[in-house]
């Protein structure tokens, strides 16, 4: 009988075990429909994301589960990333205007929570890169003002400062490429045939006069860029491979 007993009981636990775990997983939304992760563009590549998390707030419970770019958009806060049922961790330092960090997740999903526990928002731009696997090889770009400054295996991040020795700069991409403006004010002109296909995204000749202002250059399309007014002009260029 006592036998008997213990595997129920070690059935029982098993079982609310499970159904606890159930419940963690369901309770876990994937990135792209957590409130704080607004998207702002999405096609069979890629992702682009605006996160914005206000002074004592939290995201909810999320899974990613593609490799995925952000970069902040603001001189930073301090935040706390809480992986489901575990104790809450360690603040985070502030990232710095225009920090660039590449996490992949693609093979190894990961969820958790975003709390800002500082006193500035919390501000993301992010992109995805949708390709679970297979990633692009073509080699990185070489061009006036242009400095590879992060390279990993779904994304090469370049830094594009545009100054009067070198106010211009012009480049191929041989995959999709989102460009972000971090300061000052450009005019990208490129080819505008892809336009219409990939709307609502900026492609083809904009101006970028705000930061956190984007296009999205087709892949195999040259581009110009060109800084205007007098006032330096700070690019990311972000290749999804």
């Amino acid at each position: 009988m006592s036998d008997h007993r213990h595997t129920m009981r070690v059935t029982h636990v098993s079982g609310l075990a499970l159904l606890m775990l159930t419940a963690a997983v369901a309770a876990q939304v994937p990135v792209n429909n957590e409130p704080h992760h607004r998207v702002v563009y999405e096609n069979a590549d890629l992702r682009v994301l605006d996160v914005r998390v206000a002074v004592g707030e939290a995201t909810l419970d999320h899974r990613h589960e593609r490799d995925i770019v952000t970069v902040s958009m603001n001189g930073g806060t301090r935040t706390r990333i809480v992986s489901p049922s575990q104790p809450s961790g360690v603040a985070r330092p502030p990232r710095t205007l225009a920090d660039a960090t590449v996490a992949e997740y693609a093979g190894k999903p990961d969820s958790h929570r975003v709390e800002n526990v500082g006193d500035a928002p919390y501000q993301l731009f992010a992109v995805e890169n949708l390709k679970p696997v297979g990633w692009a090889t073509a080699g990185a770009v070489s061009a006036l003002a242009t400095r590879l400054a992060t390279e990993g295996r779904a994304f090469r991040i370049y830094d594009v400062n545009l100054v009067p020795g070198s106010p211009q700069t012009t480049h191929t991409h041989a995959v999709p490429t989102v460009a972000l403006l971090v300061s000052g004010k450009v005019m990208s002109d490129g080819p505008d045939a892809q336009a219409k296909a990939l709307a609502p995204a900026p492609v083809g000749i904009k101006q970028l006069d705000q930061p956190g202002q984007w296009l999205l250059i087709p892949r195999g399309e040259t581009h110009t860029v060109v800084r205007l007014g007098t006032s330096d002009a700070r690019l990311l260029e972000i290749e999804v491979r």
